[in-house]
């Protein structure tokens, strides 16, 4: 606001003592403080004495008067609050309910006291979240239902009173497990045409072909999507493989990221078994390039084999009791060049016989399903791919509506579809998650 007189403004510059004693020389007896408009006015002013000062509006400084000519004292000057730390962009709410706390962090220049707010800037909280502030202090409690699911962003802000606001935004989202939402689709594909017992289950990349392992006959097949990922749209192409001349007992089949290799497990030798693919994801083109790797000295009942993404690092499952061990590969998806790091975890709390196993795309969840209480259940790996950080999420997703004997777990690309092969009636059955 406009400062009138010498009055106003030793007011303005006493209003804290850490100012006045840094901005603000003392002024003598008989010495004046004056506001000025502009320089023009202080080349102007007459009759100082030494000690007087003179603020000048225009530039907003500090003049004194020594006796012989104006000096600069200082510029006077209130500045914003610093930029706010401590606040993340995005945060994923816990949905037990444990709360997030957020606390603030800025600081006055001048070291006047700050004020803390927050708003709502999108979405709502709605059911969602209740916050709570206490000064820099925010808590951010997520609600239990699953039906309070959302997204919403705060702003939280900050000011002295004085200068404009400081803000910083962050994003939350509560969002329950994939399993919590999923459903069955009333779709599936019968392939008792080709085997009536069926182990394992994968997809190319793309959802475009689909891939069983057969015990029955030892064959894998493969099968046409119309429609990427979408059962209904399946048909048998008369493409299958025969592993029988490595295995008598095909547990599972699967593939490098390319579809250039192919690997099948042998329940009889305990082995996982490499092909290589002339034409990627066509086994029609696989032929046997003599690469195994025996995982005996860890199981004896092996029934899944997955990857990570880069193919560094494979992973077995055994059946009974529910085991997945970690392996490393010195070469990418070279199975000959596996070393078992040591690392192994157990699903025996969850589930006696487990089937199948796959991971999310970071590796941060991993799903198994087994066939004694016939469920998905869903684990947590606070380090991706790496089993020793897994820790079961206490969330299940019952199949026994549509088969008693589940023997595969898989998703699509984006992990909106679920995918379960079952061995009571020979079908893979489709479910949506709800993402």
């Amino acid at each position: 606001m406009p400062i009138s007189n010498g009055r106003n403004l030793a007011k303005l510059l006493g209003s804290s003592a850490n100012i006045r004693s840094r901005y603000v020389a003392p002024v003598e007896s008989g010495s004046s403080v004056s506001t000025l408009a502009d320089m023009d006015a202080l080349i102007a002013e007459t009759g100082m004495t030494t000690g007087d000062q003179a603020f000048v509006q225009e530039n907003n400084k500090l003049y004194l008067y020594n006796g012989t000519g104006w000096y600069l004292v200082a510029t006077v000057e209130n500045a914003q609050p610093t930029t706010i730390s401590g606040v993340e962009s995005a945060y994923s709410l816990a949905n037990d309910g444990t709360a997030t706390v957020i606390t603030a962090v800025s600081e006055d220049p001048e070291g006047f006291p700050l004020t803390w707010s927050y708003a709502v800037t999108t979405g709502s909280l709605g059911s969602t979240a209740t916050v709570s502030q206490t000064d820099n202090v925010f808590t951010i409690t997520p609600s239990t239902d699953t039906a309070n699911a959302g997204e919403f962003s705060i702003t939280f802000s900050v000011t002295d009173g004085s200068t404009g606001v400081v803000s910083a935004a962050s994003n939350f989202t509560l969002a329950f497990s994939i399993l919590t939402y999923a459903s069955y689709d009333n779709v599936s594909f019968n392939v008792s045409s080709q085997d009536n017992i069926i182990f394992g289950l994968t997809f190319n990349t793309d959802g475009t072909k689909m891939y069983i392992g057969g015990n029955q006959y030892d064959n894998i097949y493969q099968y046409d999507l119309s429609t990427a990922f979408d059962l209904s749209t399946a048909s048998y192409n008369n493409v299958n493989f025969s592993a029988s001349a490595q295995t008598n007992i095909v547990t599972d089949v699967n593939f490098n990221s390319s579809g250039s290799i192919m690997y099948v497990v042998g329940l009889d030798f305990e082995k996982v078994y490499q092909y290589n693919l002339s034409t990627n994801f066509d086994v029609s083109t696989a032929t046997y390039n003599n690469v195994s790797f025996t995982i005996s000295s860890q199981s004896e009942r092996p029934f899944s084999v997955i990857f990570n993404p880069n193919g560094t690092k494979m992973y077995i499952l055994q059946d009974s009791p529910g085991v997945i061990y970690q392996y490393n590969l010195s070469t990418a998806f070279n199975v000959s060049t596996a070393t078992y790091n040591n690392v192994s975890f157990s699903f025996a709390s969850q589930e006696a016989i487990a089937m199948g196993v796959v991971f999310n795309t970071d590796g941060t969840k991993m799903y198994m399903v087994g066939n004694s209480t016939d469920s998905v259940y869903q684990y947590t790996l606070s380090t991706g791919f790496d089993l020793s950080t897994a820790s079961y999420d206490s969330v299940s997703f019952s199949v026994a509506s549509q088969d008693t004997y589940p023997t595969g777990i898989r998703f699509n690309a984006n992990f909106t579809k679920m995918y379960i092969s079952g061995n009571t009636s020979d079908s893979i059955y489709q479910y949506s998650t709800g993402l």
